[in-house]
């Protein structure tokens, strides 16, 4: 599967993304924080970053980098951190948050499907 960062600006999309955090706050299956979420990115299946992502983590030992090299899809969000941070009950800023299980069908929708990613590499 091709990597990409998407960005969820459909309305659809938000309501997908709040519908998986929620999910993701019930289970516990999950990790915040940028640092955190590099180092646990083997274990993710998805990261949802804050449109607020600074620049740093665009450099070579950065989130998104680090994402690629893992395979693991990045969707940025068209809400600051600490919206981020307010969408998942926390009273501070959250710049990134790893998944570690995703409903499929909510996978696909918010990355797209690995044959369209595939596609669009070609």
């Amino acid at each position: 599967m091709v990597t990409k960062t998407k960005p969820a600006a459909a309305m659809g999309d938000q309501q997908v993304i709040a519908r998986v955090l929620k999910e993701a706050m019930k289970t516990g299956k999950y990790t915040i924080g940028t640092k955190e979420v590099i180092s646990e990115l083997k274990s993710s299946k998805m990261v949802i970053a804050a449109s607020t992502i600074s620049s740093e983590n665009a450099a070579e030992d950065g989130l998104v980098m680090q994402a690629e090299k893992n395979k693991v899809p990045v969707v940025r969000i068209d809400k600051s951190s600490a919206e981020l941070g307010r969408m998942i009950g926390r009273p501070f800023r959250v710049s990134a948050i790893s998944l570690r299980v995703v409903a499929e069908g909510d996978f696909r929708q918010l990355v797209g499907s690995p044959s369209q990613s595939a596609k669009t590499a070609e």
